[in-house]
């Protein structure tokens, strides 16, 4: 027995009113034969309608779900509706009798969450010349997404013995607004305040947090264990007597320092400014010093410090650095030598701008003063033995990661996840 489709029948059953010579049933077709080709025929418009709202919806629902990883990736959410827009160009280019359609992408609160929206409002004219229905089908694909992956980690404190590893006294604030602050131990704010997307310890939290610390949380490793600092050729040989002699030290005009080998430190005060080439600078047996109303830039730059070197930014000092776009060290803007435990203080009055990643492994790093620092910075992030807060500065550790070409080295930053729909 041969199965016939809706459409079958229909042509089947024409076919057969065609042939029948009886005047009562020609007479009846010649009434009915019009309607049921008008039926056929929009049904089949119907079904062409169902099947692209389907795919448009469908469209929309993985576009949301493509833009949604991204909304941690910074804060205004332009990468998100960038990725949803050009997934949903890409799909629609890929469909032959794809619909006209309007597309809006924004970025709205779900019950608290961040999401992105898709709406695609799709048009096509209908079998009837858009008279049924009047200016033909109109439909809609409408979608909405959350990120369901990991709060970007922006301040890791490494140890995990001893107390006030992660420690904010006085009137001082660290506000971390769109990532995380860790702690291998503990968290103590006595006075201070610390404020970030999320807060967590291994083992206690106490004092002003916002939101409550998590505590009980795994242990995080040193996300750059593996970069080969003591091998490089900066910290190979020792400094001779004459590279020692001849340190730098300046109060006036402006000094312009290759990359390469500091012996002795460089100190700066006065109105000095000193600005530091693109490339990898290595200080041995010597501190980085930027005193009184000395200026300190580089852009495309990393600083190293051997055992016996730290930097010091103090008094009226003004500091602008961008880390490393490219090698080995790209996305570091200051680091340490895994065996360097000195204290590596900011105090002055105008660091402006610490672009990059702050790697001080075994040392403690010291906020103090009484102004804001690292407000200017696209983003920033701090791998530190301890991180101690004192006096009343305000530290902001920015996560607007696409707002910068200084790449976000792995391990933090952004991590991974995935995105879920929400209604």
């Amino acid at each position: 027995m041969i199965r016939r489709t809706g459409l079958d029948r229909l042509v089947w059953l024409f076919g057969r009113l065609l042939r029948e010579t009886r005047g009562s049933v020609a007479l009846q077709f010649a009434f009915i034969g019009p309607a049921v080709l008008l039926l056929g025929v929009g049904a089949i418009d119907l079904m062409a309608v169902a099947t692209a709202q389907g795919r448009l919806q469908a469209i929309a629902d993985a576009g949301a779900l493509a833009g949604a990883p991204a909304l941690a990736l910074a804060t205004d959410g332009a990468s998100a509706k960038e990725r949803a827009a050009s997934f949903v160009a890409g799909e629609i280019s890929q469909w032959p009798d794809a619909p006209d359609f309007v597309g809006t992408y924004e970025i709205v609160d779900r019950a608290g969450q961040r999401a992105i929206r898709v709406l695609l409002e799709g048009h096509r004219p209908s079998f009837f010349a858009n008279m049924l229905p009047p200016g033909g089908w109109h439909f809609i694909g409408d979608a909405s997404a959350t990120s369901v992956g990991l709060v970007p980690l922006c301040v890791l404190v490494t140890q995990n013995s001893g107390s006030q590893l992660l420690h904010a006294k006085d009137a001082s604030r660290m506000n971390a607004p769109s990532c995380m602050v860790h702690s291998n131990r503990d968290i103590e704010v006595e006075g201070g305040s610390i404020t970030a997307a999320a807060v967590q310890a291994v083992t206690s939290a106490r004092g002003f947090i916002s939101p409550s610390a998590n505590t009980g949380a795994a242990p995080i490793d040193d996300p750059f264990s593996g970069l080969a600092l003591e091998r490089e050729r900066g910290f190979n040989i020792g400094c001779t007597v004459a590279e020692l002699t001849n340190r730098i030290r300046v109060t006036t005009g402006t000094h312009s320092i290759p990359p390469g080998r500091h012996c002795g430190g460089v100190e700066a005060r006065g109105t000095a400014r000193i600005v530091m080439q693109p490339g990898e600078h290595f200080f041995l047996q010597g501190h980085l010093v930027i005193d009184e109303t000395a200026r300190l830039e580089g852009q495309d730059v990393v600083l190293f410090f051997d055992q016996a070197s730290k930097f010091e930014f103090k008094g009226q000092a003004r500091v602008k650095l961008d880390g490393r776009k490219s090698g080995a060290y790209a996305g570091i803007v200051m680091g340490s030598l895994r065996d360097n435990r000195q204290d590596f203080v900011i105090s002055a009055d105008h660091v402006e701008s610490l672009l990059g990643v702050i790697y001080v492994p075994s040392a403690r790093l010291i906020v103090a003063g009484t102004a804001d620092v690292a407000r200017e910075s696209a983003w920033t992030v701090i791998v530190a033995h301890k991180v101690q807060l004192r006096g009343s500065p305000s530290l902001f550790i920015n996560a607007n990661y696409s707002a910068s070409d200084v790449p976000v080295p792995a391990g933090v930053g952004p991590r991974a996840g995935g995105s879920r729909l929400i209604h």
